[in-house]
């Protein structure tokens, strides 16, 4: 019960603390399963755009943006793209998940070979706050698994930022959700 009213309390901080979120739209390049890592407040990184009121981040093919937006946190209304070379979007489904009694968690599909979005929302940051990033990833059910290792990942953030980073924070909630997935499915 505590740790029930501690969570709606942080909730409901994060809710009143944040000043409507501007909506997102992510377009990812057509066929690309993997992890994608945007990370804010990069004077080097993609300069702001909107299109119908939202904010624009174009993914690229090696699913690490850079971009000038900053960060915001809250209840933020996330759309997901595939974008073909010729500008048509096919919608990604973003996949939620339910806790189960164990303390593992149960993804809520129907087709294990759907391609999506899994773990929206994922925040955090990297060298001490410096670089704050939200990540996902896309995938089917089948091959979530067989997505990159993460010290290889944090290798081409590091290059893509230009410096040595470790991984400083991660929203804990959704760091133990993947961790108790990922062990569920490999044992």
């Amino acid at each position: 019960m505590m740790k029930s009213m501690i969570i709606y309390l942080w909730l409901f901080t994060i809710v009143l603390g944040c000043k409507n979120p501007e909506p997102e739209t992510y377009l990812i390049p057509d066929g690309f399963k993997g992890t994608v890592n945007v990370i804010f407040n990069q004077t080097k990184g993609e300069p702001p755009r909107y299109e119908n009121g939202r904010r624009i981040y174009e993914i690229p093919a090696n699913g690490i943006l850079l971009t000038q937006f900053k960060d915001e946190y809250g209840i933020i209304d996330h759309e997901y793209y595939y974008v073909k070379h010729n500008g048509n979007r096919t919608p990604l489904k973003v996949f939620k998940y339910e806790h189960t009694n164990d303390g593992t968690i149960k993804w809520l599909i129907t087709n294990h070979h759907e391609v999506g979005i899994f773990f929206d929302g994922t925040t955090g940051a990297y060298g001490n706050g410096n670089a704050k990033y939200e990540q996902f990833r896309v995938s089917d059910y089948a091959g979530l698994d067989s997505i990159e290792a993460p010290n290889n990942f944090m290798k081409r953030v590091e290059n893509a930022l230009g410096t040595d980073l470790q991984p400083d924070t991660l929203n804990s909630q959704e760091l133990d959700t993947i961790e108790k997935h990922l062990d569920k499915k490999n044992h």
